[in-house]
């Protein structure tokens, strides 16, 4: 009788510690889950700052931001110029303003992933009209 009863508890000892590394593997499989999602993100986020910058600076360069934006692969829709990336939308809204010196030209650049902003970056550029004398 106490053989039987030792093999009961060795078998119980035995499914809990299964249970037990069941249940370790299934939060640690979330956790890598998570870690690589938000890993995902960060790659998302740092590549449309980058892309970002890089259209900022090209546009503050510019006298033909159309151009530039066009080089890019930019389509224009409704005033604001779009190019959809890996995993994000990138969103150029020009604005340009002429005062009695000169034109004053501005852009914000918008990433977008879903229906989340990532990042808005503001460029602008002042062109200063010829004195005639």
């Amino acid at each position: 009788m106490k053989s039987r009863s030792r093999s009961n508890t060795l078998l119980i000892e035995l499914l809990l510690v299964i249970f037990f590394f069941m249940c370790s593997a299934g939060i640690l499989v979330q956790i890598f889950a998570s870690a690589k999602l938000k890993s995902r993100t960060a790659h998302i986020i740092n590549a449309s700052m980058l892309e970002a910058e890089n259209i900022a600076e090209d546009l503050y360069a510019s006298d033909d931001p159309d151009a530039v934006l066009a080089s890019y692969g930019f389509t224009a829709r409704d005033g604001s110029w779009e190019l959809q990336k890996d995993g994000y939308l990138l969103k150029v809204v020009p604005q340009s303003e002429e005062t009695e010196s000169g034109t004053l030209r501005s852009y914000e650049i918008t990433g977008v992933q879903g229906e989340k902003t990532l990042i808005t970056l503001p460029s602008t550029r002042f062109i200063p009209r010829e004195v005639s004398q």
